[in-house]
């Protein structure tokens, strides 16, 4: 993603990417990084002391971040169809993606049979309780998350132009104009997330694999779709949205307007197409 307009900024790496904050009062910008920070040490799948992982190990964890982002990614679930589903960690994991993107090495193993694990979800304020076999990952939402969390924290201390960009999952006020792909361009104020089975890939026993993983073969998906950009209300929600247009696009497709997002989509011979209500500035 692109940037095309600037105002003060400050950059970053967190949660295994690249974070980008910027405003129209510089002033406001000390303390971001660490919101980030601390987010990233509640939710990280690959961390043993992150409140995430507390849960997955012990099936109950109390923590008010860690709730607020599992309802969040419940709701996406259910909106989606399981095409966006936050309960295949330990698919994930056995896949080969089980710690930092930048520490997976190839490896000779044969790809693992999926698992026959399912997982239902409690939230009772800030406590969550899982019940199953299966294990939470909160991966992506979590940054579309954490950068919602980081322009409101801004837009409250009397910012009125901001844009956080977590690695692709940008929130946006006063608008912005950013880059989309190759040659398009959006004036973005609110959510916009991309998602790719070209990006976040590794090799096993010969084969590329990828993180976004169908919930129906629990494998990564296959459907013709290879990467989606999705505009929304928030990041969080454009996030889980991408990811469920590359892994069932048709599931989704009809649910877009209801939530008034809209997509641009690819395929892997460089076809393109959107959502009729999809705006961009050529």
């Amino acid at each position: 993603m692109t940037v095309v307009d600037t105002s003060a900024s400050l950059t970053f790496r967190a949660m295994g990417t690249e974070w980008w904050v910027g405003c129209d009062h510089p002033e406001l910008l000390a303390g971001m990084e660490q919101m980030v920070r601390d987010v990233e040490a509640r939710l990280s799948r690959f961390r043993m002391d992150s409140a995430l992982s507390r849960l997955n190990r012990e099936r109950q964890a109390t923590d008010p971040i860690l709730a607020h982002v599992a309802e969040a990614a419940w709701r996406m679930r259910t909106l989606t169809s399981r095409a966006f589903d936050p309960t295949l960690g330990s698919q994930v994991a056995r896949l080969g993606y089980d710690r930092d993107f930048d520490d997976i090495f190839e490896s000779a193993d044969p790809e693992p049979t999926p698992e026959d694990a399912w997982l239902d979800i409690r939230i009772d304020a800030e406590t969550v309780r899982l019940a199953g076999s299966g294990e939470l990952d909160l991966g992506g939402i979590a940054k579309g998350w954490t950068a919602d969390l980081v322009h409101d924290e801004l837009l409250s201390r009397g910012a009125s132009r901001v844009l956080v960009d977590g690695g692709g999952d940008l929130r946006a006020s006063g608008r912005w104009r950013v880059g989309v792909g190759q040659d398009r361009a959006v004036d973005l104020d609110g959510g916009l997330a991309t998602s790719s089975t070209l990006r976040r890939t590794w090799r096993r026993n010969g084969r590329t694999l990828h993180h976004l993983v169908d919930a129906g073969t629990g494998r990564p998906s296959t459907s013709a779709v290879v990467e989606a950009t999705v505009l929304a209300r928030d990041a969080a929600t454009a996030d889980a949205l991408a990811t469920a247009m590359v892994v069932a696009p048709e599931r989704v497709m009809g649910c877009l307007g209801a939530i008034r997002a809209s997509a641009w989509l690819s395929d892997a011979e460089g076809n393109e197409w959107t959502t009729p209500d999809w705006k961009e500035i050529r």
